[in-house]
C-alpha cells in the first residue's frame, strides 16, 4: 500500500473514531486530541500527495441540494418518459425494417431487440477486395478505441466509411476484416484484437496480459462503455462522471498501474460525448483526464477526431466547444460557414500526391476537419491526381500515414481519377457546344498573349476541327490543349482562356496507359466538388482569384454550385513551403530526406518533437482568418512546450569531451558496475507519473562549464541528491582547465541556501551514451523579398551533434518519446538505444526562447 493510501485509511479510521465518541455524547475536551490527529493526517495526506488535498468522500448520486427535494408539480410527461417513449418508438421502426427483410446492403442483419440497431456480423458476406486490414465503419459511430489502439501498438490497418445506402447513419458497429477472410465486430472487440496481437508484451499489457483477473477488470470498463452506448440524459452524466470520480480516488490508472483499454475506452466515451462540463469541479477524474491526455497523446488525437477542439483543463471544461472559437455568436478566429446546416455540411481536403504534407496543408485539413465536426457532417479526403509526371504511389502512401499521425480520418477517400471518363464527356461536350477549343500554342507564347490579352489564332476554329483534335488529344496523337471560351478582355487573368485540359504521356500511377491526356486543376476542382456533394470549399486566400472562374465553370457546366470560404495560408520566418524548393534540399543532399527535423513536413515537424495536440491547438488559434501574416516560430513552440512541462520525464546528461570528475570524499562506496541508488520522482510536481532509480557513487560526472565556476570552500547542490562542499578544485597550470574536483556530501544541507544548483552524472558503467542534435534554420534570411533566389541565403551550418554520458534509464527509452534532461530542455528519442557502440539519438526540442532554456550552452542557438 502506497504512502497515499495508508494516509487514506488512517484518516476514514480516525473519522470513524471521532463519529462514534459524538454518538456517546463525549465532550470537546476529550474530542480535542482525536481532532488534531484527524487534522495532522490530513496535512500528512495533501503533502504526500503532491499538494491535493484530502476530500471526504460523498456518495455520487447523493442530493446536496435540500432545496431540490421539493419538486414542482408537473403538468405533462417528465424527460425520462419522454425518452422511455422515443426508444420504444426507435425499437418499433426497427421491428418493422426488421419484418421488411432483416438484412442491409452489406450483407448484415439487424437486431432490434436490445434498444439500439447494430450490425450483426454475417459469415456468408463476400471478403472485400483489399490489400490490407481494414475496419468498415459508420461515420455516426467512429472506431475510436480501434484508432487510438492502432496508434498506441502502431498496428497497420486501414478505415474505410460503410458503404450501405439501406442504413440508418451512424447504426452500423465497425467490423474488421482480416487480409485472411476472417472477421471481427464492435470497436471494442476489435481494439482487443489489436492490442493481444502485437508482440510487444507492453501492448499486449493493454488487455491484462496473462494475468486473469486484470483482463477481467479491464474488459468490466470495456462492458461499461459499451452499456453507455448511447447518449445519457444529463442527471445520468452527472451521475456516472460522479462514480468515476469516486473509483479514481485512490487510483492513478482504472485498472492496475499503467495505461489500459480500460482507460482509452472511457477516455474516448467521455470526450466524444461532451461530458467534460461535468468532469468540473470532480478533482480525482479531472487529474485521470489530463494524465490521459497529457501521457498517451495516441487516445487523445483518436477522440479529437469527433471532437476537434479541446482546450486544456478548465477552459476546455468550461466552454466545450465555443472555446475554440465556434460557438453561438462570437465566433473567434473560425468563423461559422455562410449557410451551414448542421447535419449537412461536406468538407474537403485535396492534396497532390506530388511530395510530402507540410504544416501549411496541416492547417488546410484540420479546419476542413474542424468544421466538419462542429456541424456534425463529413469530410472528404481526395488525392488530386490529375499530373502523372509528378505524382507517386509513395506520396500517397507518405499523406495516408500523416493524416493518421495528426488524428484525421476521413468519411470518404476518392480521387480525382475516379472521375478520368467524366471529365472526357463533359469537355467534348464544351468543344460540341463551341464553348471550347484546343490550341497548340507553345506554352511561353500562349503565357505572352494572355498577359497581353491577345487572342490564340486557334479560337475561332471550327466545331468539326477543334472535336478532331480534341479526339486526337486523348489518344495521345497530338500535343493539343483545350481551351474554354470565356473573355480574353477581362481585367481577372484567370477568365482568359484558362486551360482545362492537356496531353500527357506519362503513365499515371492509378490508371497506367488508359489515358494520354488530362484534366487541369482549374478544371478539376469545381467538378469534382459539385459532384461528391461539397457544400463548402474551403482555399487559401491566393486562389481569390480564381474564384470567378471556379463558379463560372460550374454555371457552364450546370452543375450545384459550392461555397468558397477563404483562410490565409500559413507562412514561417526562414522557411520555405514549396514542394519545388523543398525538392530541391532534398537532391541537393542538405538533407536527410523528407522527413528530416529541419523540414516543415508534418513528418518533419513530428520528429523534431512537435506534439499533435500542439498542433492542432495552435493551428485551430490562428483559425481561418483572411489576413496573410509572416509568423515567427516562438509562438508555436511554446505552446508545444506547455504540454511537456507536464508530462516529461526528467533525466540528467553531461557533455563527454568536457564532463569534469568530482570525488566526493562520504560519497557511496560503489565499482564501476554497481553503485548506491534512491528511488526519485520521474516529474518533481507529478508524482503520478510514478519515479525511477537515481545512481549515486562516490565519484560523479559534472559540466565542464560549471566546473569552471566552482571555488574551494563553497556549498553546491547536486540535483535530486543533495548538497555537497568543495573541499578542492585542481586545474591545468597550463590551460587553466578544471581537472578534477573534490568534495564532500553534506546529508543536513539546505538546497535552498546554495547558488549553484548542477546537473549531474554517476560515473558507473552503465551510464547510457548518448548524441545530443540540435538544428538551425535551412534558410539564413528571415524573409526573402521579391526576386531573390533562395539559394542564394542557405545557412551553412544547421545541424550540430555533441556526444555526452547520460541516465543509465534512457536505455529503456523508445523512439518518439520525449524526455526532460534537467538544466537542458526537452529532447526527443529519435533512435533508442542500441548497444554501447549505438547510443541513444536525442533531438532537442525547441521550446520558444531566443535563448535555450538551459544555464549550459549547446553547439547551436535554441530555434
Amino acid at each position: 500500500m502506497s504512502p497515499v493510501e495508508e494516509l487514506h485509511s488512517a484518516i476514514l479510521a480516525k473519522g470513524n473514531e471521532i463519529k462514534e465518541m459524538k454518538a456517546k455524547q463525549a465532550s470537546k475536551e476529550a474530542l480535542k486530541p482525536f481532532i488534531d490527529e484527524l487534522l495532522a493526517l490530513k496535512d500528512a495526506y495533501k503533502e504526500a500527495n503532491g499538494g491535493v488535498p484530502y476530500e471526504t468522500p460523498v456518495a455520487p448520486n447523493k442530493k446536496v441540494d435540500k432545496e431540490a427535494k421539493v419538486q414542482p408539480e408537473r403538468t405533462g410527461p417528465s424527460k425520462k418518459d419522454l425518452q422511455k417513449a422515443a426508444k420504444k418508438e426507435k425499437r418499433a421502426a426497427a421491428k418493422a425494417e426488421a419484418k421488411k427483410g432483416g438484412t442491409h446492403g452489406n450483407g448484415g442483419t439487424v437486431n432490434a431487440g436490445v434498444g439500439r440497431d447494430i450490425l450483426i456480423p454475417n459469415p456468408t458476406r463476400a471478403r472485400p477486395n483489399m490489400q490490407e486490414d481494414t475496419v468498415f465503419f459508420s461515420p455516426g459511430r467512429p472506431p475510436l478505441v480501434t484508432h487510438a489502439t492502432t496508434l498506441l501498438t502502431k498496428s497497420t490497418v486501414t478505415f474505410v466509411p460503410h458503404a450501405v445506402a439501406s442504413a440508418p447513419e451512424g447504426m452500423l458497429e465497425p467490423q474488421l476484416f482480416l487480409v485472411d477472410g476472417t472477421s471481427l465486430f464492435g470497436d471494442l472487440a476489435i481494439a482487443r484484437f489489436l492490442a493481444r496481437r502485437s508482440a510487444s508484451p507492453e501492448h499486449q499489457a493493454l488487455t491484462g496480459g496473462s494475468d486473469v483477473l486484470l483482463t477481467s477488470e479491464i474488459d468490466q470498463w470495456l462492458d461499461f462503455v459499451q452499456q453507455y452506448h448511447m447518449a445519457l440524459a444529463e442527471e445520468e452524466a452527472k451521475g456516472m462522471c460522479a462514480n468515476l470520480n469516486a473509483v479514481l480516488e485512490l487510483r492513478t490508472f482504472l485498472v492496475g498501474f499503467q495505461l489500459s483499454l480500460a482507460d482509452a475506452a472511457v477516455y474516448t466515451f467521455l470526450q466524444t460525448n461532451r461530458f467534460m462540463g461535468h468532469i468540473a469541479g470532480l478533482p480525482h477524474l479531472s487529474r485521470w483526464f489530463d494524465l490521459i491526455t497529457d501521457s498517451a497523446p495516441e487516445i487523445a488525437t483518436a477522440s479529437s477526431r469527433v471532437a476537434a477542439v479541446r482546450g486544456k483543463a478548465g477552459a476546455a471544461r468550461g466552454g466545450g466547444e465555443e472555446a475554440g472559437g465556434l460557438g453561438g455568436g462570437d465566433t473567434g478566429s473560425c468563423p461559422p460557414l455562410e449557410g451551414a446546416v448542421e447535419g449537412q455540411v461536406v468538407t474537403r481536403f485535396p492534396p497532390e500526391p506530388s511530395g510530402f504534407l507540410h504544416i501549411g496543408h496541416a492547417k488546410a485539413v484540420l479546419l476542413n476537419d474542424f468544421y466538419a465536426r462542429h456541424y456534425k457532417g463529413k469530410l472528404i479526403i481526395r488525392f488530386d491526381d490529375t499530373n502523372p509526371s509528378k505524382e507517386k504511389d509513395e506520396y500517397e502512401e507518405s499523406i495516408v500515414a500523416d493524416l493518421a499521425s495528426l488524428g484525421v480520418v476521413g468519411d470518404r477517400v476518392t480521387h480525382t481519377s475516379d472521375y478520368f471518363e467524366d471529365f472526357e464527356k463533359m469537355a467534348r461536350k464544351l468543344v460540341e457546344d463551341g464553348h471550347a477549343y484546343m490550341d497548340n500554342t507553345p506554352q511561353e507564347k500562349m503565357q505572352e498573349e494572355r498577359l497581353n490579352r491577345q487572342e490564340s489564332v486557334n479560337r475561332n476554329n471550327s466545331v468539326v476541327d477543334n472535336l478532331a483534335r480534341f479526339e486526337a488529344m486523348l489518344k495521345g496523337e497530338k500535343e493539343y490543349c483545350m481551351r474554354v471560351k470565356i473573355d480574353m478582355t477581362s481585367v481577372n487573368g484567370t477568365m482568359r482562356d484558362p486551360v482545362l485540359y492537356r496531353a500527357n504521356p506519362q503513365p499515371h500511377h492509378r490508371t497506367g496507359t488508359k489515358f494520354k491526356a488530362y484534366p487541369t486543376y482549374d478544371f478539376a476542382c469545381p467538378v469534382v466538388d459539385s459532384l461528391e456533394g461539397v457544400t463548402h470549399a474551403l482555399r487559401t486566400t491566393e486562389y481569390n482569384d480564381r474564384d470567378e472562374q471556379y463558379y463560372f465553370l460550374q454555371d457552364l457546366l450546370g452543375l450545384r454550385r459550392v461555397k468558397i470560404q477563404s483562410f490565409s495560408r500559413m507562412n514561417f520566418v526562414q522557411t520555405e513551403l514549396s514542394k519545388r524548393k523543398l525538392t530541391w534540399f532534398v537532391e541537393q543532399g542538405l538533407v536527410e530526406g523528407w522527413n528530416d527535423p529541419r523540414f516543415p513536413t508534418i513528418q518533419g515537424v513530428l520528429r523534431r518533437g512537435v506534439s499533435v495536440e500542439a498542433l492542432r491547438a495552435f493551428i485551430l488559434s490562428q483559425g481561418a482568418s483572411r489576413r496573410t501574416v509572416l509568423m515567427e516560430w516562438d509562438s508555436f513552440w511554446s505552446i508545444n512546450k506547455k504540454g511537456y512541462e507536464h508530462s516529461s520525464p526528467r533525466y540528467m546528461a553531461v557533455f563527454a569531451d568536457s564532463c569534469v570528475p568530482l570525488q566526493v570524499e562520504n560519497g557511496p562506496e560503489s565499482r564501476q558496475d554497481a553503485g548506491a541508488a534512491i528511488s526519485i520522482p520521474l516529474h518533481p510536481k507529478r508524482p503520478e507519473l510514478g519515479s525511477r532509480v537515481l545512481r549515486l557513487a562516490n565519484v560523479v560526472l559534472l559540466e565542464g562549464q560549471d566546473a569552471e565556476g566552482l571555488t574551494e570552500g563553497e556549498e553546491v547542490t547536486l540535483l535530486r541528491w543533495g548538497n555537497v562542499k568543495i573541499l578542492s578544485v585542481e586545474k591545468d597550470p597550463a590551460t587553466g582547465r578544471v581537472l578534477r574536483v573534490r568534495g564532500r556530501h553534506n546529508a543536513a544541507g539546505d538546497p535552498r541556501a546554495t547558488k549553484l544548483k548542477l546537473s549531474w552524472l554517476a560515473d558507473v558503467r552503465d551510464k547510457v551514451p548518448v548524441v545530443l542534435t540540435e538544428f538551425d534554420y535551412l534558410i539564413s534570411k528571415k524573409k526573402l523579398e521579391e526576386g531573390e533566389d533562395f539559394k542564394d541565403f542557405i545557412n551553412p551550418v544547421t545541424k550540430a551533434e555533441s556526444l555526452g554520458w547520460a541516465d543509465p534509464a534512457l536505455r529503456n527509452l523508445k523512439r518518439g518519446e520525449v524526455v526532460q534532461l534537467e538544466r537542458r530542455g526537452f529532447y526527443i528519442c529519435d533512435r533508442p538505444y542500441m548497444g554501447p557502440e549505438k547510443g541513444v539519438v536525442l533531438f532537442m526540442v525547441p521550446d520558444g526562447r531566443s535563448k535555450a532554456m538551459s544555464t549550459l550552452s549547446g553547439a547551436l542557438k535554441h530555434v
